[in-house]
C-alpha cells in the first residue's frame, strides 16, 4: 500500500515537474525610426509633426497591450535620437545635400514612443545609427539607457563601449541577443567581424555564459524578393557557433524563412514604425514593379523553453502579419503613412504570406521545410477568401525541439 502511494503521488506531481520548465517570450519587429530626415521637419506629414499634434502614445496604441505580454520586445532602431542641433549628418560618399542619401534622427523625447509601449530592447547594428558620427551614437545609447531600455550591436569587434552583446536572465536561465549589420561582416575573411563573431557565439554557448543565442543581421536587398547570399552565409555561420534563432531586417519588406537543425532564421521583418518613409507606398520609377510597397510587414514572437536544469529544449514561432500605417491603401501609386502600424487579417494578411511563400522557393528536400511552406501557402488562401482586413490574424508554427 506504501508503494502504490507512494506511486500515485508521483503521477501527481507530473504535470507539477513539466510546469517546471522556464518559457522566454520574444517578440521581433523590423526596422523602427523614430523621426527622420531634418529637411523635412516642417513638413505636416512628416514623423516630427505626427508627434507634436499627437504625443508619444499614438504610434504604438495598437500594439501596447500586446508587447505587454512578453518578456522582451526587441526593435530594430534605424536612426539617431539626440537633441544636439550641432551635429552634422556623415558623408557617406554622395554628399550630404538633401537627396544625396538619408540621414535620420529625432529628438530624445521620441523614445516616449517606445516606452509607452512596453519596447524593452533595440537592436543598434544598422546603417543608421551612424548617421551623426559617433556623438549621435553616444546620444542615443544615452537616451535609451536613461529611458531603461537595454541596447546590443557589433561593428568593430567591440573595440569600444558603443558595442556590446546583451544578456537576458530570467529564473535562472539566460539568453544572449547579439547583433551586425552586414557591412561589417566581411565574410571570408579571417580578420573580419563575421569570423569573430562565430567564434563569440561558440565562446558564449560552450563557456555557458548563456543558455540560448539570439542572431541577428541588418543586411540583405532593400525591396528585394528574395534573401541574398549575405543573409545565408550569415545564417549558416550564426546556426554552426551555436546561434538558436536568427533574424533579419533592412529590406523593408518581407522575405521568407528556413528551420536549420530545428532553429529557426527569419530572412526580413519588413518595417514597423518607420518615420524614414512619409508614404506607405512608395514609388521607385527605375524597378520594374515601381510601386514598391513597404507597408506589409511582419512581427515574430519567439517562445523559447528551457528545463529546470537550463538546458534548452526548443522553440515556437508565431507570426503576425501587420502593416506600418492604419490607413489602408486607396488605389493610388503613393498614400500618406501615418506612422501608426496596426495588424491585419483576410486580404492584407495574405498578402504578407504570400510575400514570405514566394522567398522560400528553394529545393524543398527535407519535410520540415517542405511542410512549412504548405502551411504558409494554406493559411494565405484561407485568408483571400475573408471580405474584411480588419483584425488580427496570427499563424502559430510547429514546436521545434532541439535536437
Amino acid at each position: 500500500m506504501h508503494r502504490k502511494l507512494l506511486f500515485l503521488l508521483a503521477l501527481l506531481l507530473l504535470p507539477a515537474l513539466a510546469l517546471a520548465d522556464t518559457t522566454i517570450t520574444l517578440t521581433f519587429t523590423g526596422d523602427v525610426t523614430l523621426g527622420g530626415e531634418d529637411y523635412l521637419r516642417g513638413d505636416p506629414e512628416s514623423f516630427q509633426s505626427v508627434y507634436a499634434e499627437n504625443g508619444p502614445e499614438y504610434f504604438l496604441a495598437n500594439f501596447a497591450d500586446f508587447f505587454a505580454e512578453d518578456d522582451l520586445t526587441i526593435i530594430n532602431l534605424e536612426g539617431v535620437l539626440t537633441d544636439n542641433e550641432a551635429l552634422q549628418p556623415m558623408d557617406k560618399g554622395k554628399g550630404t545635400e538633401p537627396g544625396a542619401g538619408y540621414w535620420f534622427r529625432g529628438k530624445t523625447e521620441y523614445v516616449k514612443a517606445l516606452t509607452s509601449a512596453s519596447v524593452e530592447v533595440a537592436s543598434l547594428a544598422n546603417n543608421h545609427t551612424l548617421d551623426y558620427g559617433e556623438a549621435g551614437l553616444r546620444d542615443t545609447i544615452k537616451t535609451l539607457e536613461g529611458a531603461g531600455i537595454e541596447w546590443f550591436g557589433t561593428y568593430d569587434k567591440h573595440q569600444n563601449d558603443t558595442e556590446r552583446f546583451f544578456f537576458y536572465e530570467k529564473d535562472g536561465v539566460t539568453v544572449a541577443f547579439i547583433s551586425l549589420y552586414w557591412e561589417n561582416y566581411l565574410q571570408g575573411n579571417p580578420d573580419g567581424c563575421g569570423a569573430w563573431l562565430s567564434q563569440e557565439i561558440k565562446a558564449i554557448k560552450d563557456s555557458g555564459r548563456a543558455d540560448a543565442v539570439v542572431a541577428i543581421l541588418h543586411g540583405g536587398q532593400e525591396y528585394g524578393r528574395h534573401r541574398t547570399k549575405p543573409q545565408k552565409v550569415f545564417t549558416a555561420m550564426a546556426m554552426k557557433a551555436g546561434a538558436d534563432l536568427v533574424i533579419c531586417h533592412h529590406a523593408h519588406v518581407v522575405m521568407g524563412m528556413d528551420v536549420i537543425s530545428n532553429r529557426s532564421a527569419v530572412y526580413s521583418l519588413g518595417n514597423f514604425c518607420f518615420g524614414g518613409n512619409r508614404s506607405a507606398y512608395l514609388v521607385k520609377s527605375t524597378k520594374k514593379n515601381p510601386v514598391q510597397d513597404a507597408s506589409p510587414a511582419l512581427i515574430v514572437r519567439a517562445v523559447l523553453t528551457f528545463g529546470d536544469d537550463g538546458s534548452y529544449k526548443g522553440q515556437q514561432l508565431t507570426l503576425y502579419p501587420i502593416q506600418t500605417t492604419s490607413v489602408d491603401r486607396n488605389g493610388a501609386d503613393t498614400q500618406r503613412n501615418d506612422f501608426q502600424p496596426k495588424f491585419i487579417t483576410g486580404p492584407l494578411a495574405a498578402n504578407v504570406l504570400h510575400l514570405m511563400q514566394v522567398d522560400m522557393n528553394y529545393d524543398l528536400k527535407d519535410k520540415v521545410n517542405r511542410d512549412l511552406k504548405a502551411l504558409v501557402v494554406d493559411e494565405e488562401n484561407k485568408l483571400l477568401t475573408m471580405d474584411s482586413s480588419d483584425g488580427m490574424f496570427s499563424l502559430t508554427l510547429p514546436y521545434l525541439p532541439a535536437e
